[in-house]
């Protein structure tokens, strides 16, 4: 699978861990050494699903305090507790527990013989609210704050005890589920859904997504540049991040925590050179359930960075234990070239190339239980209210839509709204408004969840010049140098549809906008230069010019991609700030 983006952790340590190496498949435990028994809470003696039952090889020693060599089996325990897992025979093992939020069990050093089935029931606790303390085994060179490291240790080894269980509820296929994946085409600035496809099935649990194996991953890293110039980018998976190579090649942090989440930080060790990835795995603050893992790029092969690059990877728990991939996004940028500028001085011309982001491509999807929380369960109702960018007026005749869902409402004079029939789950709550339609963009966007026959409320504050400046111009601020103009051409009705109108233009089209420049430089002497962009006509009908100079006479031709030049209209740019202008019908040349 594939994404890009960049972060930096706090407070990095490199710890070695023993991390989990699960077998290919389920042990066959007709014949052969058997371990076997019941995990249950200590307190209430009532048994306890979805623990992480191993038998590891322990190394000759005095059996006072074993470090464990290996993990020969794995399986979570089901609704009634039990477990069983195959064991080498005569070789010395020892049996750990492991129940997230729980400090870890582990049992004397054991031996069972060929064919002997040993019984071992464990008791746990149940509920424990506090970090378990785990032992780190070696020291790092990454650096950090000795009282730190014992926590993130901590942290890591509950994290680690989720991606365990998410992959042995896979590999022993614990339950089944509608799973639905997406693809789709982003616009550049908000993000808005350009074009999609889905896709689903029901079947017994299966991978979302599947990564290269980590050790590939950590000789090539997590993008390559293929023979025909595309680029291929990989995401993690739980092995990957479960696999000693991923432990080894990074460095361990503690997030800033938030108000219900705690997290560890990872990045690559400070020799790594290829592109490798960093992020954050976010836990529960008060049951330390791991939430999600998000991740970006580093050292990423392309000219152009961006923040909203990235992707993320959600985890969930059912009542049997089973863990499970929820949903998981994977956004990149699909990079062009274009001519930014030329100048003419003194019959010369010269011309420069310029990156740009024309879109992004998002994979992603969601994993929907049948034998949990029911897909098809009981819809939900979501009301709310649309205002404008100060909080004060509402915004009536706004398009409200779920992206990627179907059906759309439209605000009343008052702002409100309702949409109906809505299966639970996290969403885009999108809005759309001919005034931010002007601009091509998105009115407001917000990530909201939506319970299983849940009545819910929103409020939505429409966005602001500030942030309409971060979208069109990558700045919330414009220089006292400089203007940012918005141009919208001529729309035509189609007489077809009462409530849209099309721009006449043609795909592909750009707008070339030129200028005098001035400069003196000597008692008599002033030179004069012609300066030009080239702006492409985008999905809304209009471009923006975000490097103007203010007060000056800017000249426009419309041009097809073969160079004809069409309409022509001049406008003089504000004295500051941004300014959208509609360009009335003009006549055409050369067509």
């Amino acid at each position: 699978m594939m994404i890009t983006g960049l972060r930096r952790g706090e407070r990095p340590v490199r710890l070695r861990l023993l991390a989990a190496v699960l077998l290919a498949g389920t042990p066959a435990l007709a014949s052969g050494q058997v371990v076997r028994g019941v995990v249950r809470d200590v307190s209430s003696g009532a048994p306890l699903a979805g623990v992480v039952v191993s038998v590891e090889r322990a190394p000759v020693g005095d059996g006072r305090a074993p470090s464990l060599a290996g993990r020969v089996a794995a399986s979570l325990t089901n609704e009634r507790g039990e477990f069983e897992l195959a064991a080498p025979a005569s070789a010395r093992i020892v049996v750990t527990a492991k129940r997230i939020g729980v400090r870890q069990y582990q049992s004397p050093i054991l031996t069972v013989g060929p064919g002997e089935t040993r019984a071992l029931d464990i008791g746990l606790e149940g509920v424990q609210y506090a970090l378990p303390a785990v032992t780190i085994s070696a020291a790092t060179p990454c650096g950090t704050r000795t009282a730190d490291r014992g926590r993130i240790a901590a942290l890591w080894a509950e994290a680690s005890a989720a991606l365990t269980a998410s992959e042995l509820s896979l590999r022993d296929r614990l339950f089944r589920a509608t799973i639905t994946r997406y693809r789709r085409v982003l616009a550049p600035r908000a993000l808005a859904v350009r074009e999609e496809s889905r896709e689903q099935r029901r079947s017994v649990t299966e991978h979302a997504f599947v990564s290269f194996p980590a050790e590939s991953l950590a000789v090539i890293g997590y993008a390559r540049l293929l023979d025909d110039s595309t680029i291929e980018h990989f995401a993690p998976d739980a092995k990957v991040l479960l696999s000693s190579e991923f432990v080894r090649d990074h460095c361990f942090g503690l997030a800033t925590p938030r108000e219900t989440e705690i997290g560890i930080t990872f990045q690559p060790v400070r020799q790594r050179r290829v592109t490798d990835i960093e992020g954050t795995m976010w836990l529960d603050a008060r049951s330390y359930e791991l939430r999600r893992v998000e991740f970006r790029y580093t050292n990423f092969p392309l000219p152009v960075v961006d923040s909203r690059t990235g992707g993320e990877v959600h985890f969930s728990r059912l009542a049997t234990g089973a863990w499970y991939v929820s949903r998981w996004f994977m956004r990149v940028p699909q990079v062009e070239e274009r001519p930014y500028a030329s100048v003419a001085r003194e019959g010369t011309r010269a011309s420069s190339q310029r990156a740009y982001i024309a879109s992004f491509s998002e994979s992603g999807g969601r994993v929907d239980p049948v034998d949990g929380p029911a897909p098809h369960g009981a819809l939900a109702t979501l009301n709310g209210r649309v205002v404008d960018s100060t909080g004060k007026s509402a915004l009536p005749g706004a398009r409200v839509s779920l992206v990627g869902m179907p059906g759309t409402t439209t605000t009343a004079l008052d702002g409100a709204f309702r949409l109906d029939s809505l299966p639970h789950g996290t969403y885009t709550l999108s809005v759309d408004h001919p005034g931010y339609s002007r601009l091509g963009l998105t009115a407001v966007e917000q990530e909201l969840e939506i319970g299983e026959g849940t009545s819910s409320i929103t409020l939505l504050q429409a966005i602001g010049t500030p942030q309409i400046l971060r979208q069109l111009c990558g700045s919330e601020h414009v220089p006292d140098s400089n203007v940012v103009v918005r141009l919208v051409l001529p729309r035509s009705t189609d007489r077809d549809t009462v409530h849209d109108t099309v721009h006449d233009t043609m795909p592909g089209s750009a707008l070339h906008l030129s200028w005098a420049k001035t400069r003196v430089i000597g008692p008599r002497d002033v030179l004069s230069q012609t300066m030009a962009v080239d702006l492409v006509i985008d999905a809304a009908g209009g471009v923006t010019a975000c490097e103007l100079p203010p007060a000056k006479l800017v000249r426009i031709e419309e041009r097809d991609r073969d160079g004809t030049v069409g309409r022509q209209w001049e406008v003089r740019t504000p004295e500051a700030g941004l300014v959208v202008v509609e360009l009335l019908e003009s006549r055409r040349t050369g067509r």
